[in-house]
């Protein structure tokens, strides 16, 4: 219970109403519960969705479940995007190494924005995609952590130190199976994709910087998220 616990303090809303903080070891031991965090969270989406549904527009729909999704997760993950894309956008050493800001709120709206869009264009699997997408985005987090601690911040390799390859199959033999039960062969292409892309980001995050930071985590999140609405809604 413990390790549930944690799992979902350091990935949701959770931890803004209470002042004992998961420290790293223990959420890279909770890491295994990191999709079953999604899963609660699409649940959450997918039962606004059905209840909401008959009342809004489809257009209004979208941005309300994305919106919801963003309460939910106290908007960490969006605050990680824009110190990655700040950063991503820093002048050379040279130049006074100085972040460009815009580029930071640039990726905010750009993923809002096509989260929305996706959502809108989904019409009969609506329900389902959103209730998927936060289990692909976690799992797809555990393998952007998991063995590469030596390229990480302090705080990223205590928690990836402590991620077991038996989380990493668990998870994702649970991860696989409901998405594979749900949409066939497309969700195992699915899940393939969003887990190739955590990878390649995260070796991408490291050529930049020559580290990886704890800020890269809600990128990865958000990034994955919008991937797997962009892809539900496309194949």
């Amino acid at each position: 219970m413990q390790l549930l616990v944690a799992a979902f303090k350091y990935l949701t809303v959770w931890s803004d109403f209470t002042d004992d903080k998961p420290t790293p070891e223990l959420v890279g031991r909770a890491a295994v519960f990191f999709p079953f965090a999604g899963l609660v969270l699409g649940l959450l989406l997918a039962l606004s969705n059905y209840v909401l549904s008959p009342y809004l527009d489809p257009e209004i729909l979208g941005v309300v479940v994305i919106a919801l999704l963003i309460a939910a997760t106290g908007a960490r993950h969006l605050h990680g995007v824009k110190k990655t894309f700040d950063d991503l956008g820093a002048h050379a050493p040279a130049r006074g190494g100085q972040t460009n800001e815009a580029l930071g709120f640039a990726a905010i709206v750009l993923i809002i924005l096509f989260k929305s869009a996706a959502a809108d264009s989904i019409d009969e699997i609506l329900s389902l995609s959103l209730l998927l997408t936060p289990v692909l985005a976690r799992w797809a987090l555990l393998i952007f952590i998991y063995g590469y601690g030596a390229r990480f911040d302090e705080t990223l390799r205590l928690i990836s130190e402590r991620v077991k390859f038996s989380s990493v199959l668990t998870s994702t033999a649970a991860t696989l199976a409901l998405t594979i039960y749900f949409l066939g062969r497309k969700g195992l292409w699915i899940a393939l994709i969003v887990s190739l892309f955590a990878l390649l980001l995260r070796g991408l995050l490291h050529r930049r910087h020559g580290i990886v930071s704890q800020a890269n985590i809600g990128a990865t999140v958000e990034l994955a998220e919008a991937l797997s609405l962009i892809l539900l809604a496309s194949l």
